[in-house]
C-alpha cells in the first residue's frame, strides 16, 4: 500500500498532455467558443496540464452518445493514439454515458471543465474551511453523476480529475456519499456560526469587498490598497479564502476593511457556489462592491455581464457598486475606455500594477461609502 501511494505522488509531479475539446452550435458561435477554448486552455495549465492542441467542431446538436459525434470522436482517437496523450478537455458539462463510451474509445481520461475547475479548486484549497468546501462540491457533482455511471465513478489515481478532498470517496456507494455530504455539511454550518458571530463584531466598520471575473487582478488591487502582502499569481483561482485587512481612510467615523474573495467564472459550477456560500458571504454583507474589471479581455463585455448575473445569484445586484477598470497601462486601444464611460457610471479607471488612478479610486471609496447611508445613520444614532 505505501509503494502504491509513492507511485501516485510520482504520477501526479509529471505533467499530462491534453487535447481541448469546444463545441459550436452554428458558424456564428464559433468565435465564442474559441475564446472559451482559450480560456479552458489557460485552466487546464493552471491545473497542471500541458495543453497539445485545441479542437473545435461546429454541431448543431449534441450525439446522445459522444455528445461530438462518433466521427469526431475516432478522429480524436487517432491524434490521442499517436501522440500518447493523457487526457481529452471538454469545454462542457457531459453525461456519465457519454464520458464512458468516450473513455472506452481514447483509452484515456475524459475530464469536463466542471471537474477541471473543481480540480484547480482543489488544489489551491489551503485552509480547513476551503478543504470543505471543495469536498462538498465534488461529492454532490459525482453524486449527480453516479446513477448509471459504471466504471466511470471508480475513476482513482493521480493527476487532473482525480483530486482534492473528496476523491477518496468515489468508489463508496450512495448512501455513504450521502452520509459525508451532511457530515461536512454540520462542519461547514459550525464554521459558518464562528464566522457570523465575528461579522456581528465588525458592525461599526465599514465593508467593502472586491468581486470580479477570475484573473483581473483583484489581489493585486488589494495589495496596493492595503498592503496586504496577498498572494497574486497569474492563474485563476488563486484566492479561494476571502481575505480581509484594514484599508486606512482619513475623514471617515469608522474604520473600513477590504475583502478579497474568490473570483467568479462563466459556468463556475452551481455546486462551488452553494459550497462556498460562507467564503462569498463578505459580497452579501458588503456596503460597497469593487467589480474589478480586466480591461484588456477580448470579452470585456461578455464577462461584465457574468459577473453581473452572479451578483444577481447571491441576491447583491443592489447593493452600491464602483467598477474598476484594472489594466489601463496595458491598453492598446483607448476607444475602449470611451465605450466603457458612455455605458456605465461610477467607474474609475486604474493600473494596479503602475498604481495608476489609485489615489482617485480611494477618494470615490470614501465618497460612496459618505452617500450610500453610512454616515447619516451614525450622525442620527450619536443625536
Amino acid at each position: 500500500m505505501k509503494k502504491k501511494l509513492i507511485d501516485l505522488e510520482g504520477e501526479a509531479k509529471k505533467r499530462e498532455k491534453a487535447l481541448l475539446v469546444g463545441v459550436a452550435s452554428s458558424s456564428r458561435d464559433r468565435w465564442r467558443e474559441i475564446d472559451r477554448l482559450e480560456e479552458l486552455a489557460h485552466l487546464a495549465e493552471s491545473a497542471g496540464a500541458e495543453v497539445f492542441e485545441k479542437v473545435l467542431q461546429i454541431r448543431e446538436k449534441p450525439d446522445p452518445s459522444y455528445y461530438i459525434g462518433k466521427g469526431k470522436a475516432q478522429e480524436i482517437r487517432r491524434i490521442v493514439e499517436e501522440y500518447k496523450l493523457d487526457l481529452v478537455i471538454f469545454d462542457m458539462d457531459l453525461s456519465p454515458s457519454q464520458i464512458r463510451n468516450l473513455e472506452q474509445m481514447f483509452k484515456c481520461k475524459v475530464v469536463t471543465r466542471n471537474e477541471l475547475i473543481m480540480d484547480i479548486f482543489a488544489q489551491h484549497a489551503r485552509t480547513a474551511e476551503a478543504k470543505i468546501q471543495v469536498e462538498l462540491a465534488q461529492l454532490r457533482y459525482r453524486l449527480s453523476k453516479l446513477i448509471g455511471s459504471g466504471k466511470w465513478m471508480s475513476r482513482l489515481g493521480a493527476g487532473i480529475g482525480t483530486r482534492g478532498p473528496g476523491q477518496t470517496q468515489l468508489e463508496i456507494d450512495r448512501q455513504h456519499i450521502l452520509q459525508r455530504i451532511k457530515g461536512l455539511e454540520s462542519k461547514l454550518r459550525r464554521i459558518e456560526r464562528s464566522k457570523a458571530l465575528q461579522r456581528k463584531r465588525r458592525r461599526e466598520i465599514f465593508k467593502v469587498t472586491l468581486v470580479g471575473y477570475t484573473n483581473t487582478g483583484k489581489s493585486s488591487l488589494m495589495n496596493v490598497l492595503t498592503h496586504a502582502g496577498v498572494l497574486v499569481e497569474d492563474r485563476p483561482f488563486a484566492t479561494l479564502d476571502a481575505t480581509t485587512r484594514t484599508l486606512y481612510m482619513d475623514g471617515l467615523p469608522k474604520p473600513v476593511v477590504l475583502s478579497d474573495t474568490v473570483g467568479f467564472i462563466e459556468d463556475l459550477p452551481p455546486n462551488l457556489v452553494a459550497s462556498f456560500h460562507a467564503t462569498l458571504a463578505v459580497v452579501e454583507e458588503a456596503d460597497l462592491l469593487l467589480h474589478v474589471i480586466d480591461i484588456t479581455s477580448t470579452r470585456l463585455d461578455e464577462r461584465i455581464e457574468i459577473v453581473e448575473r452572479t451578483l444577481e445569484q447571491l441576491g447583491c445586484a443592489e447593493k452600491p457598486i464602483i467598477r474598476v477598470f484594472n489594466k489601463v497601462d496595458l491598453l492598446l486601444d483607448d476607444n475602449v475606455i470611451s465605450r466603457m464611460q458612455e455605458r456605465y457610471d461610477n467607474y474609475v479607471f486604474v493600473s494596479a500594477r503602475t498604481g495608476r488612478n489609485i489615489d482617485e479610486l480611494k477618494e470615490m471609496i470614501k465618497v460612496n461609502l459618505m452617500q450610500n447611508g453610512g454616515i447619516s445613520s451614525i450622525i442620527e444614532k450619536q443625536s
